[in-house]
């Protein structure tokens, strides 16, 4: 599979629906479900930073049509400021599996872009938020979690 067949994002902060940028999405989705990825969660304050790692997050997939991927891709670059251009990104977007609970009630697979801390050494200072939900039988990670603080405008971020 490539980038070109992936048609959806995991998304797990202020993008997911009843948060501050759940309403900036460009398109409407085909349908949103949770999901997890296999990946370590930090709190920066009034967002999340997500990064490769050991634990599993739990967060939303949002499912598009394929001829809607392009311009969410292009606006949804802009809102977590990733260029592929430039190399001092806040974050940057890769490609991840994800389990979704399928048809059947069991986990079912997707793969999904998502958008990590692109610089790392940022994540040392911050707070990681460790697991404290259950999600297909394994313990996973969310933001907001008790001790993170919610944005519920742009001017607080």
């Amino acid at each position: 599979m490539n980038a070109n067949d992936i048609s959806a994002f995991f998304v797990y902060g202020t993008l997911k629906k009843s948060y501050l940028r759940g309403e900036l999405w460009p398109r409407k989705p085909l349908r949103i479900v949770a999901g997890a990825i296999q990946s370590d969660l930090y709190d920066l304050g009034p967002y999340p930073a997500a990064a490769p790692g050991n634990h599993w997050l739990l967060g939303e997939i949002w499912e598009f049509e394929a001829a809607d991927m392009d311009p969410t891709t292009a606006e949804l670059d802009l809102i977590e400021g990733y260029n592929p251009l430039r190399e001092n990104n806040e974050y940057t977007r890769q490609i991840v599996t994800a389990e979704i609970v399928g048809p059947d009630s069991h986990p079912q697979r997707l793969r999904a872009y998502t958008y990590f801390a692109a610089q790392p050494k940022r994540l040392e200072i911050a707070r990681k938020i460790k697991p404290f939900l259950e999600f297909l039988g394994r313990p996973v990670a969310a933001w907001p979690d008790a001790s993170s603080s919610v944005p519920s405008s742009f001017s607080e971020e």
